[in-house]
């Protein structure tokens, strides 16, 4: 019993989330393109798969389990209706996370957002998506990129297919500063956003991002993000996830 002991243990801390290939996430963009090759609309970044590199730290408590993200974190970037677009991070292939933004005027809306975890224990394992309907939408860019008020937004979120009550994700946004990040051999003008939310509902808990966009195109250059979130646990009991991370774009021009 020893022995198997000693094997289970070795293939839990084996079972861990590696970074995602450029190549990987290429295919997964060729599935969901919708503009020609070489065609950008104004206002949004072009379609493709863009290169970032980061770190992240993901921290289950029932079972007890920490993943790590990167250092590559491929983004896809696909065209969607009425001038969206979304952006999907795959910060490992255990874990990604989207966001859907509308040009609206001189301000860039975000309109949905989801996220996706899937934890291998082995001997068995779970895996859950979250996802959130922003209405009206959240204010990712405002209009007025001057240090400013809040802006307030509230989304609603549902879970599959862990079937968790509904949730609320309700916070603000605040433009903090103007300035450049640079990305390969450029400066790139950007802007500097930080955004914080707590959860209510079928999950409890808060959540911060503080990100640099791309003053162009809203495209987000770098960034860090935390999340702490509590949820019941299909094992009984309530699950805390702790998690941390950070990327920055390695180069402007995104593979297709």
């Amino acid at each position: 019993m020893l022995g198997a002991g000693g094997v289970l243990a070795g293939l839990w801390m084996a079972s861990g989330a590696n970074e995602v290939p450029l190549s990987t996430a290429a295919r997964s963009f060729l599935r969901q393109a919708h503009a020609e090759p070489g065609f950008e609309a104004a206002g949004r970044p072009a379609e493709g798969v863009y290169a970032y590199r980061g770190s992240g730290t993901d921290s289950l408590s029932v079972p007890p389990k920490t993943e790590h993200d990167g250092p590559l974190i491929p983004g896809i970037v696909t065209y969607g209706q009425q001038g969206c677009w979304t952006l999907r991070l795959d910060d490992s292939d255990d874990h990604w996370q989207s966001t859907t933004y509308c040009p609206h005027g001189s301000e860039l809306l975000e309109t949905a957002r989801a996220g996706w975890y899937d934890w291998d224990f082995v001997v068995a394992s779970i895996a859950d998506t979250s996802t959130y309907t922003c209405r009206p939408a959240e204010v990712a860019l405002p209009a007025s990129l001057s240090p400013s008020p809040s802006y307030g937004f509230s989304c609603e979120g549902s879970n599959h297919p862990l079937q968790l009550k509904p949730v609320e994700l309700a916070g603000a946004v605040q433009v903090l500063a103007e300035g450049s990040v640079r990305v390969g051999p450029s400066e790139v003008p950007a802007v500097r956003v930080l955004e914080r939310a707590r959860l209510r509902g079928g999950q409890t808990g808060t959540e911060v991002e503080d990100t640099w966009y791309d003053r162009s195109n809203g495209l987000p250059l770098e960034g860090t993000w935390t999340t702490d979130v509590r949820s019941p646990s299909p094992l009984g009991g309530t699950a805390a996830l702790t998690a941390a991370g950070s990327f920055h774009l390695d180069r402007l021009t995104p593979e297709r």
